[in-house]
C-alpha cells in the first residue's frame, strides 16, 4: 500500500467515523426529546430500560467527579526573572514626510 494510498484510506477512517458519531449523537438526542420514539425502541416486554437504556444515559448526561478529572501540580521554585534591557535605543528616520494616517489637504473652497 502507498503512502499516499494510505494517507487517503485514513482520511476516508477518520470523516467516517466523524460521520457516524455525529449521526449517533443526533439519533440520541432525537430519541430522547421525543418519548413517541423513544418508546419504539423497546419491546413491549420490556419495562426495565430506563436502568440502562443508552438514550436515558445520554438524556442524563454524566457527571465525573472534580477529583477524577484534577491533577496534582509539580512543586514549582519561583525566581524572580530580571527582563534585559537594551543600554541604547536606536531610531530609524521614516521612510514618508507625513504619517499615514494623514493625508493631503483638502480643498475648503468648494
Amino acid at each position: 500500500m502507498s503512502p499516499a494510498h494510505r494517507a487517503t484510506f485514513a482520511d476516508f477512517l477518520r470523516r467516517l467515523f466523524a460521520a457516524g458519531g455525529a449521526a449517533l449523537v443526533l439519533a440520541l438526542t432525537v430519541f430522547a426529546a421525543s418519548p413517541s420514539l423513544h418508546h419504539l425502541l423497546h419491546s413491549a416486554t420490556d419495562t426495565a430500560h430506563d436502568e440502562s437504556c443508552p438514550v436515558v444515559l445520554f438524556a442524563g448526561g454524566t457527571d465525573a467527579p472534580p477529583a477524577a478529572l484534577t491533577a496534582p501540580l509539580p512543586p514549582v521554585a519561583w525566581q524572580a526573572v530580571t527582563p534585559a534591557t537594551a543600554a541604547e535605543i536606536f531610531l530609524s528616520v521614516p521612510r514618508y514626510l507625513r504619517q499615514p494616517e494623514r493625508g493631503p489637504p483638502t480643498n475648503l473652497a468648494s
